[in-house]
């Protein structure tokens, strides 16, 4: 794919249709095609070649130390901003002209902390039209993955850095779970030019209606995420956001159930608050154990959005600002609630 120039081809398509998706409720299906169309034209070369999802939840506390960015997989920080290791190392990208593939985390050697799996979880159950689950979503996870990266990942050609994909099919597998609690058809907002969407609504670049791009497993969007699925009785557990251990799932559930009924009511209004720590759901696939809270961590306070990336994307300021204050809150009530994360 390299060789035959499709990252420069996938890298014009982003940049020339920046302001068409971002900032804006195209975002979600758009990107979803787009990684489709990723996909296809890798599977001409493989057959079995699929975009793997990054659970970057799982590092959101400490992402430099993740074990996708080592030499096995896609490789770390640049050295005078080239990347050296991984997958595509000592790459030069031909797009918008020839460079090294760069990246250049925002603490050096190191990365502010994204936005957690609490929070997410937070969102995915406080939001249920998509104007506001797109705006918490790429106002937060999508912005502070892109900024703690660097490099090609903070421009308009994000798209040559192979973690742009593993990026963003892990926010297409957040949407998908997130119609999967009854949003299966939900599609509202506005465009860019401030028309109203549905699912009759033209995909940028594609021309295609957005109802094409809606459903994983159906049509073009032949294909699934490990951990799906919409059991009723698991749909609402921590599981569903990030993928880890059954244990640390357990324990974060057992955690927000031990919190202050205000608290669930707030951040967490699906919590089934009547189910008690320690019982076990009738599938019988997992329980959520009463835990002693002596072990994890506080949620540290997640990277902000710059000024730079906000003026970037066309963003509104005041919601941008708001939405980090609403992040920041919950990370305070949380902690003052003796929350511990074991993520």
């Amino acid at each position: 794919m390299k060789q035959d120039g499709w990252f420069e081809y996938y890298a014009n398509i982003h940049n020339r249709e920046f302001s068409n998706i971002h900032g804006n409720d195209n975002f979600f299906p758009w990107h979803r095609r787009f990684l489709r169309d990723f996909e296809e034209v890798g599977q001409r070369y493989d057959r079995d070649f699929a975009v793997p999802y990054w659970d970057e939840l799982r590092d959101s506390h400490n992402p430099a130390s993740s074990v996708v960015l080592s030499s096995r997989f896609i490789g770390g920080n640049g050295f005078g901003s080239c990347v050296k290791d991984g997958v595509q190392g000592s790459w030069t990208m031909g797009f918008p002209n020839n460079h090294c593939l760069a990246r250049s985390f925002d603490r050096g050697s190191q990365m502010q902390p994204w936005y957690g799996p609490e929070y997410i979880f937070s969102v995915m159950q406080r939001y249920n039209d998509m104007h506001n689950f797109r705006e918490h979503i790429e106002y937060s996870l999508h912005g502070s993955v892109h900024l703690g990266m660097g490099g090609d990942m903070s421009t308009f050609w994000s798209t040559n850095d192979f973690a742009f994909w593993l990026h963003h099919a892990n926010l297409d597998r957040l949407w998908d779970q997130w119609q999967s609690w009854g949003h299966g058809n939900t599609m509202d907002g506005r465009d860019r030019n401030g028309t109203a969407l549905s699912l009759g609504s033209s995909l940028p670049h594609y021309g295609e209606p957005i109802s094409t791009a809606m459903y994983v497993g159906s049509g073009r969007m032949c294909f699934q995420y490990a951990g799906g699925g919409t059991n009723k009785h698991i749909l609402r557990t921590m599981s569903r956001v990030t993928q880890p251990l059954l244990s640390t799932a357990g324990e974060a559930d057992a955690g927000l159930h031990a919190l202050p009924e205000a608290l669930r009511r707030k951040w967490f209004p699906l919590l089934e608050s009547n189910v008690p720590a320690g019982s076990a759901p009738m599938n019988g696939t997992r329980s959520i154990q009463s835990v002693s809270r002596v072990s994890g961590k506080p949620l540290p306070y997640p990277g902000p959005l710059t000024d730079m990336w906000v003026a970037m994307h066309g963003f509104d300021r005041a919601i941008v600002s708001r939405i980090m204050a609403e992040s920041r809150q919950f990370v305070d009530e949380l902690n003052m609630a003796k929350y511990l994360s074991p993520y």
